[in-house]
């Protein structure tokens, strides 16, 4: 009898001790419960690789221009993700100067980079991006610039002429007769070094159009129409 006894008590101690489990289980506090991640329906990703179209406002000089300037444009056409577009014409696209070099004798060209780091919103609101220079659509102080790889742009070097002023005052400097051999090759070395030009500085004046290109995915909120 008392081991029959035992057996129901032990058999009534566990059913109750596994109601109790089944109980907390059920009742789990909200900060047990899994983060709502359900994404925001009005964000959009601009992918990397959108190619804006920009007019500069800012002029820039390999010169005179120093790393860290600012950099302002507008957009000049909008910007479309899977045919609609996310970004009106005229919103500001900025950024800064990163490296510049002056340039130099012997035909080397001066060369600068632009980071565009800032879209502004129409509500005012600042989205940082990242972007590079990839053209010129056409320069307003009607140069020639190019952009290389690497999103820099460069200023060209020395005309033909100067090239060939180059190459023909040593050689007519060395023909001079009368003199040592020696002499002569000091005038052939003072005239190649007046003459050797300076490359053309990197320069864009305001009003000029190009073109950026996004170097990562930048997500925004569009602003939102109003219906008429």
């Amino acid at each position: 009898m008392n081991k029959r006894l035992l057996s129901v008590w032990a058999l009534a101690l566990s059913l109750t001790f596994a109601g109790v489990t089944v109980c907390a289980q059920d009742q789990t506090t909200p900060s047990d419960a899994a983060p709502d991640v359900t994404p925001n329906a009005n964000q959009i990703v601009i992918p990397e690789g959108t190619e804006f179209k920009l007019q500069l406002h800012s002029t820039i000089n390999s010169k005179t221009t120093r790393p860290g300037d600012r950099v302002l444009t507008t957009l000049l056409d909008p910007v479309s993700v899977e045919d609609e577009d996310v970004l009106p014409k005229g919103v500001r696209v900025d950024g800064h100067v990163g490296e510049v070099k002056a340039a130099a004798r012997r035909g080397k060209g001066g060369y600068l980079t632009i980071v565009f780091d800032t879209v502004e919103m129409p509500n005012g609101e600042k989205v940082a991006i990242l972007g590079s220079l990839t053209e010129v659509f056409s320069a307003s102080n009607g140069g020639s610039e190019t952009v290389g790889p690497e999103g820099d742009l460069k200023g060209g070097g020395p005309s033909r002429t100067k090239q060939a002023a180059i190459i023909i005052a040593p050689a007519a400097a060395g023909a001079m007769g009368g003199i040592g051999p020696g002499i002569a090759a000091g005038a052939a070395g003072v005239a190649a070094a007046y003459l050797l030009p300076h490359g053309k500085q990197a320069s864009l004046s305001a009003g000029s159009l190009i073109g950026m290109r996004l170097d990562r995915d930048v997500t925004i909120t569009p602003p939102q129409t109003v219906a008429k």
